[in-house]
């Protein structure tokens, strides 16, 4: 005797989910690694990314050096925390874009240009060649999750007209 087969015309989401969306969440979990990778290091290397603000920094003279230490050691936590709050939106559109919803393929595009022009704007501030150079890769990595967003096959996938996909 057979059972019916009612869960085989209920298609799974993992393999509902077009590539290039998979493709998406990888590079969107990959610029979160990065930006893990930089927090970690900001943290362990704080003092001598201080040391390094400080003497590239345009100060006037008398300025008092123990003080503005101590405002650029806040600034590096300002830094580090934001990465918390991307970790979690991240999570939550990562989920999202894995089940179709529209709303998360807007969020992509919208925190994906916002970390694209954070990160732009730290290229012109007196960061350390290792700062610069996770904030390049992250640069390109949000960059291609950009281009792949872009794509006909995954605006396609986002269409305000396509049935809702969640069970």
């Amino acid at each position: 005797m057979t059972t019916p087969d009612t869960d085989a015309t209920v298609p799974d989401a993992a393999a509902a989910t077009p590539p290039q969306v998979r493709r998406m969440i990888v590079l969107m979990l990959a610029n979160l690694a990065l930006s893990a990778l930089l927090a970690a290091l900001m943290l362990v290397f704080q003092e001598h990314l201080l040391d390094y603000q400080l003497a590239h920094l345009d100060l006037p003279a008398g300025t008092d050096l123990v003080t503005a230490r101590e405002e650029l050691r806040s600034s590096v936590w300002s830094r580090v925390l934001p990465v918390a709050l991307v970790a979690f939106a991240y999570l939550v559109v990562m989920g999202g874009l894995w089940l179709g919803r529209r709303k998360a393929y807007r969020q992509v595009i919208f925190i994906s240009m916002i970390v694209l022009l954070g990160t732009g704007l730290t290229l012109f501030q007196p960061f350390p060649w290792w700062v610069r150079a996770v904030n390049v890769a992250k640069a390109l990595v949000v960059a291609a999750l950009l281009f792949l967003a872009s794509r006909p096959e995954v605006r396609s996938w986002f269409r305000r007209d396509q049935p809702s996909r969640v069970g």
